[in-house]
């Protein structure tokens, strides 16, 4: 059961407005389009995000496309072009029972031991499709966002952050799915809000934007370098806003290099750039190739 789950259960990794870490917690596939359920504990103060599979690959997090706060639920995207494997949510309700048995799975990249908990279901709320239920096997604090299998392989819950509240039945998705299919891309919570350029009074001149007077190349970081996999390539897409004084206001993976680390690097060295000042915002798009 755990080894047909595994490569559809990912780590997520958040960062802040300025390419922070945040945090990194557990989710899961539910659909080859790379919709992922995980806690919305875990994304809901978040500027960008990863997801990483236990095959090394790293897929850029898009946003969430729909939430469910009081229950601590979440749905985003992650980008795929060949697809991803899924799991299944289950359908029965007969499946959440007192005495049914359940494993909680989580991520291979965080938890190397799996299942990280298993048990038989010990009680239920008074609508186990609409509140909550309890396992009685030991959950660990880090695994929020893990999917909870039944024997048939198939998702009955989701660990949440809400640990007094139990585990969150699998049904409690349905209408953020649905959600979600309309939602486009998603939107990051803490994502700047870009204000729109205000077009200068026409001249006969053709308006260009200011020079970029200081631009820093990115540094190999060192920390990828202590990977166990050893060093490894990226390529990515950044797009630096500018603010009228030539100060970075902001700078946006929009193609990820396929490493959080060298993202990280590519972001902290594009927010020193310095511009000459114009008359309003204006962003440049920048391409960042890491060797080691």
């Amino acid at each position: 059961m755990v080894q047909t789950a595994a490569p559809a259960i990912i780590e997520i990794t958040v960062f802040d407005a300025k390419g922070q870490l945040l945090r990194t917690g557990n989710a899961f596939f539910v659909s080859r389009d790379g919709l992922l359920v995980t806690s919305w504990t875990i994304v809901a103060d978040a500027a960008h995000g990863v997801a990483k599979s236990p095959d090394g690959k790293i897929r850029n997090v898009t946003g969430v496309l729909a939430s469910d706060q009081q229950r601590d639920l979440a749905i985003l995207r992650a980008e795929t072009k060949v697809g991803v494997p899924t799991l299944s949510l289950a359908k029965n309700s007969e499946s959440i029972a007192v005495n049914a048995w359940a494993v909680v799975i989580g991520s291979s990249l965080q938890h190397k031991e799996q299942p990280v908990a298993a048990g038989t279901i010990t009680s239920l709320g008074s609508d186990p499709k609409k509140d909550g239920f309890q396992i009685g096997g030991s959950i660990p604090n880090d695994a929020a966002g893990a999917p909870v299998v039944d024997a048939g392989g198939e998702v009955m819950g989701i660990v949440t952050s809400a640990a007094k509240d139990g585990l969150r039945p699998s049904g409690l998705l349905d209408p953020l799915l649905a959600q979600a299919k309309s939602a486009g891309t998603g939107r990051w919570a803490a994502a700047p809000v870009e204000s729109p350029t205000v077009s200068p009074t026409p001249t006969p001149k053709l308006a260009r934007n200011p020079r970029v007077l200081y631009n820093p190349a990115p540094q190999y970081p060192y920390q990828t370098r202590l990977l166990r996999s050893g060093p490894t390539t990226g390529s990515g897409k950044f797009r630096v806003t500018f603010d009228a004084n030539g100060q970075v206001k902001n700078v946006q993976v929009i193609e990820s290099t396929g490493q959080a680390l060298l993202d990280s690097a590519a972001m902290d060295a594009l927010r020193r750039w310095r511009a000459e000042p114009g008359a309003h915002e204006w962003n440049v798009l920048v391409p960042v190739t890491f060797q080691p």
